[in-house]
């Protein structure tokens, strides 16, 4: 078979619904994604402090728990991927439980 028959043995390529296009997306995303954003550079920025003063491990592990959480939303809602969803949440917990156990010793 040449290249030319598989082509259009395939066809069109099929059109991606499982991502919702940001200009049918209602306000509540927009704000999930900028939150995302938000604590992504948050994360970045005080990881950077956090190799100088330990002090700042807990608030890194507390916001990357927020963050992953952030994240399931925004990949259950938003980008209709399910699997990695649970993924999220499970280790966005386990980072926030962390931290705040850190908070308390």
């Amino acid at each position: 078979m040449s290249k030319s028959e598989v082509k259009a043995k395939r066809g069109r390529p099929k059109k991606i619904d499982s991502i919702i296009s940001l200009e049918e997306a209602d306000s509540v995303y927009h704000v999930s994604l900028l939150a995302q954003a938000t604590c992504v550079i948050g994360v970045l920025a005080i990881s950077v402090l956090a190799i100088f003063e330990h002090s700042f491990t807990v608030p890194v592990e507390v916001l990357v728990g927020i963050t992953l959480l952030i994240m399931a939303f925004n990949n259950y809602k938003l980008f209709k991927r399910r699997g990695m969803t649970i993924v999220y949440i499970v280790f966005g917990l386990i980072s926030f439980i962390v931290g705040i156990m850190g908070y308390f010793k």
